[in-house]
Parts: structure tokens; sequence; C-alpha cells
């Protein structure tokens, strides 16, 4: 072995020492999210009403936790509950430390960089605000599902589209909004690419509707929680929606003057559609992409896109954008390297953004800034190479 690969194996483990201690020793209260399922999963299995928040502890339902997943989720959770609580926790935090592992190893060999890359590790770990670190010690699921999102992704760069579909769906089965990510068949070198989008929605709604049929008790109250996730705004939910609604607000107090919800809302749609619109332009001048590399362009702007435009898209969802952002990050050939250096100097620190209020704002939504900016330049890189190539 070489100098610079053992240099490189010792940053690694270092990184990841103090990432594990962090992670296990510093946050001795965490797993919430996991205990919820576990909770929701053991009154179920009692013969309880799991979306009852009377059946979780006083602790999280005090801290407004509640069981939001669909009711086929129950029986995979309900493993768990046949150990106390704290032993099943180690086990699902095995189980994604594992899942995680791999990720890491398929989004490497999608960047073809070497997992051991310290300017990588680095990413990994402090991306988007640490976004692994708090999917970790919320004990949410979101690690598995991006498992299932990024092998879907290797399987279409492998122009096996179908693959990409079954994972998206299955990914969507808990948190139901990744399902838009099928958008990206759209790009794929085939004439039936509007099929396998198409399939993967009738497989997802035939899914439910079968859970319907099973248990409609269930489902009707599952559905009934979905409008409920819309409350979290701030540093938990650094979506557009939320950035909105965290505008209007201070707008309002500044100027004592109320602002209808339907206005927020068409303040919403208007800004969803400046992301939407241009990217589905591009998509269609560029579809479909013949080659692997522009495929996997288009993909991460989409993924880019989609987080955006999203009304809710919470601070652990982020690890969607690590591989897009980090692509376009070291693969622009459009920008001078200057740029983002001049932006950064002639940020306004020292003028409105002073107040408290308006710095926790940026704060709060720093993630969605990073991403709308990695959106940004990702649609410019794309819309100048197809330039490029109606030129040649």
């Amino acid at each position: 072995m070489s100098r610079a690969n053992a240099g490189r194996l010792v940053f690694v483990a270092i990184c990841a020492a103090w990432w594990v201690q962090k992670a296990a020793f510093s946050n001795p209260g965490g797993g919430w999210d996991f205990r919820v399922y576990y909770h929701a999963a053991q009154a179920w299995r009692s013969g309880l009403d799991p979306y009852d928040t009377a059946t979780l502890p006083d602790q999280l339902r005090n801290d407004g936790y509640k069981f939001n997943y669909p009711p086929f989720s129950l029986g995979i959770f309900a493993p768990f509950t046949r150990l106390p609580v704290s032993q099943a926790l180690l086990a699902f935090t095995a189980l994604k430390t594992a899942a995680l592992i791999w990720l890491i190893v398929i989004w490497s060999r999608l960047l073809r960089i070497r997992v051991t890359d310290p300017a990588w590790v680095l990413f990994l770990i402090f991306a988007y605000s640490s976004t692994i670190f708090i999917d970790f010690v919320a004990g949410s699921v979101t690690t598995f599902e991006q498992l299932l999102i990024w092998l879907g992704v290797s399987a279409l760069l492998e122009n096996r589209p179908w693959p990409f579909v079954a994972a998206v769906v299955a990914a969507s089965l808990f948190r139901l909004a990744p399902i838009g990510l099928l958008i990206a068949c759209l790009a794929v070198p085939d004439d039936r690419r509007y099929r396998y989008l198409g399939g993967g929605l009738v497989a997802f709604a035939a899914i439910f509707l079968v859970t319907y049929v099973a248990t409609p008790r269930l489902t009707v109250e599952f559905v009934q929680t979905i409008p409920k996730n819309f409350g979290e705004r701030g540093r938990l939910n650094p979506a557009l929606g939320a950035f909105v609604l965290d505008v209007v607000d201070l707008t309002a107090r500044r100027f004592s003057a109320a602002v209808p919800a339907i206005v927020q809302s068409g303040i919403y749609v208007t800004l969803a559609a400046a992301v939407v619109v241009p990217t589905l332009v591009v998509l269609r001048r560029l579809a479909p992409a013949r080659t692997a590399d522009r495929l996997a362009a288009v993909v991460y702007v989409v993924f880019l896109a989609y987080a955006v435009a999203m009304p809710r898209f919470r601070n652990y969802h982020y690890m969607l954008l690590i591989v897009p952002t980090y692509f376009v990050a070291t693969r622009s050939m459009r920008l001078r390297q200057s740029i983002p250096l001049l932006l950064l100097a002639c940020l306004p620190v020292y003028s409105w953004i002073t107040s408290e209020a308006n710095v926790i704002l940026l704060g709060n939504y720093a993630s969605w800034f990073i991403a709308l900016g990695a959106w940004a330049l990702s649609l410019y890189e794309l819309r100048a190479d197809s330039q490029a190539h109606q030129i040649a």
C-alpha cells in the first residue's frame, strides 16, 4: 500500500470515529423517529390504532410526534417490537449502517471517485448541514429510501429503466413524495419512456388500492395524516413551501398586513413553476439522452429541481442531493472557478441580513439555497452543452 493510500485510510478512520462518537455518544436521546415506528407497530400488533397518538409514550406525544406512514409499513416495523425498544434501536441502526456503507459505495462509483478521497469524505460529513448525520440521529428510514433510489439510478444509467421504476415505487411506499422522481424516465433514450413513467404511477396506485381494500380504516386514517405534515418550517423543513410561509410572516409582521392564504399559495406555485418549467424545457430539448454521462446529468438536474420545488423537504431528505451537488460542483466547465468565490465575497453580510430574524431565516433555509444554486448551475450546464452540440 502506498503512503498516500495509507494516509487516506487513516483520515477516513479518524473521520469515522469522530462521526460515530458524535452520533452515538453525543446524542443519547436520539432515534425519536424509530421510536415512533416502534410504538406504532407495537400498538398495531396489540389491536390498537397506530395512528392514535395516545399509543405513544408521553414524551413523543408531547413533542408532537405521530405515526404517518402507510398501513403496510407496520408489518415491516413489527419484527423490531419483539425486542425491547433500546435493543430494537441498536438493531435498526446496525442495518442502517450497512445500508449507508452500501449507499456510499454506489455514490462513489457513480461519481467515479475513491471512497477514501478526503474531499469526498468531508462532503459526506458536512454536506447540507450534515444531512446524513441528522438522519442517523433521528432514526429515520431515509437511508433505506435513498439506497433504493440510487440502486435504481445505477440501473437507469445502465439502460435498465424498469428496475429504476421499481426502485422509485418501492422508495415511495413510506414517504409518498419520491414518486415524483419518475419524471427522470423522460430522459431515457427509448421510445417507451412514457410507458415507464405511466407504469410506475399505475403500480404505485395499485399498491394503495390493494392496501385500501385490505385495511380501509387504517388507509383512510393514513390519508388524513398527510395534510398534518406541513406544519414544520425552518431548519427542520428547509423547503420552498415553508420558506414562502416564513417570508410572508416576516413581511406581514414588518408591515402589519395580513396576506391571504390564496396569495401565499399563488406565490409558492409561481416559484415552483419557475423551477419546474425551465427544467422540463431543458429535458424536452435534450431528451433522449444518448450517452450515460448525459443521462446522469439530466437525472441529477431532475433531482435538484424536485427538491427545490417541493413544498415539504425535511433536512435529512437532502441526502438525495449529495451526488447531484458534488457532480455539478466538480464537473462544471462553463463557469469560471472564481465566480463562486466572488459570490461569497459579495454576500451582504453587514446589511439587511444583520437583523436576528433575517439571519435565522437564511440559516434555517441554507440547505434549500444550496440546492437552488446546484439546480441552477446544473440547468445552465445542460443548456450550454445543448447549444454547443447544435452549433457543432
